[in-house]
């Protein structure tokens, strides 16, 4: 009878054991599918945006030599570039938010920051070309945050900018560009521009704003 019951027990003890298992199992592989698609979708945005830098080259040789006649259309176009790959850029930061970002997926990053920088200097040709007609606005931040003030300081920050660039509309270029990566362009037009600070807003290549500051204070030096 005791024999029987010891018995009964291993065997339940087992079961439990062997479903435990797999449930582990069963759930160790769902968020490793779950972690490779986000990995995955993550590399397809940042790769697309190869195709889009060639094509702002291109964009950049066709400024340089085209006359005021062709403002409006080449205006218009920066804007529908700009806006592209800002909401892009959102998507793409809620991914980064939810992921570990992998080596292969940080170089991927440093692809787009170069492709913002590159808008940037299109854009610069743009104002030069056609008498100034709209704002730019570069927000300077810290790809790799050292802390969950810096963390949070960002965050609030980068909601800020995007409240005023959705009132503003097509009368602004908000380009957020990560100031930390080491790359040389951005090296270099952080040190033409002065910028020694994360984070930190650059407005129509004059004015610098270090740290946080309210909507109100960013309109305030934006043309009326």
């Amino acid at each position: 009878m005791v024999y029987e019951i010891m018995k009964t027990k291993s065997r339940i003890f087992l079961e439990s054991l062997v479903i435990t298992i797999l449930i582990l199992i069963i759930g160790f592989y769902i968020g490793m599918s779950i972690e490779t698609y986000r990995t995955n979708k993550i590399v397809t945005y940042y790769k697309d945006y190869e195709i889009q830098a060639l094509d702002l080259k291109l964009q950049n040789y066709y400024f340089q030599i085209m006359d005021e006649s062709s403002c409006k259309q080449a205006i218009e176009q920066n804007f529908i570039f700009a806006d592209d790959i800002y909401t892009q850029g959102l998507v793409l930061e809620k991914y980064e938010e939810a992921n570990q970002i992998s080596d292969d997926l940080f170089r991927e990053k440093k692809r787009y920051v170069l492709l913002k920088t590159e808008l940037w200097l299109n854009s610069l040709l743009l104002k030069q070309k056609c008498s100034n007609p709209f704002d730019t606005i570069v927000y300077f931040y810290s790809g790799d945050p050292k802390n969950s003030a810096q963390v949070a300081q960002q965050k609030i920050l980068s909601n800020v900018l995007k409240t005023v660039k959705e009132d503003k509309g097509n009368t602004v270029v908000l380009l957020p560009i990560a100031g930390d990566l080491k790359l040389k362009a951005v090296d270099l037009q952080m040190k033409v521009y002065n910028i020694k600070t994360l984070p930190s807003v650059l407005i129509n290549e004059k004015t610098i704003l270090e740290g946080f500051h309210t909507e109100d204070e960013i309109k305030s030096y934006l043309k009326k």
